[in-house]
């Protein structure tokens, strides 16, 4: 009867390091058994500042680094929002994001760069902007974004 007993109370562990076990398992190949992994397009990954997730996804799934995408909830705000990669980098106030963009294929012509250039709210990143002001662009923040 004492042996029924102690194999009762293993029975937990048992389970717990079958879990850990499977847990694993799966590892390698990209699933986890408790959370799920959402997979970042390339504004998303501009917005949480993974420069290798955007190259990756540049050069290896052949992502339009200009079009816009929706962003999800909490990464730039509290709703979802659409943004190109580059008005993602320049939402996070990462110049580097920026720059990473810039050398694979995003373009910024003088609306762009306008509609970049009046969103910057960091110092670091207005001059980054301004050191690549396309030539004959003029700031013009206080017009509707439609009329730029």
């Amino acid at each position: 009867m004492a042996g029924a007993g102690a194999r009762a109370l293993t029975i937990p562990g048992c389970l717990v390091i079958a879990g850990l076990a499977a847990g694993l398992l799966l590892a390698p190949f990209g699933r986890h058994p408790l959370w799920a992994q959402a997979d970042l397009n390339l504004s998303e990954a501009a917005a949480v500042r993974d420069a290798a997730e955007i190259v990756r996804l540049i050069e290896e799934q052949s992502e339009d680094p200009n079009a816009d995408r929706e962003v999800r909830p909490g990464l730039l705000a509290d709703q979802a929002v659409r943004a190109t990669p580059l008005e993602a980098a320049v939402a996070a106030k990462d110049v580097e994001i920026a720059r990473v963009l810039l050398v694979n294929g995003a373009a910024m012509d003088a609306d762009v760069w306008n509609q970049l250039r009046c969103s910057a709210e960091s110092d670091e990143m207005t001059e980054f902007l301004d050191r690549r002001r396309p030539t004959g662009s003029v700031l013009h923040c206080d017009l509707p974004s439609h009329a730029r």
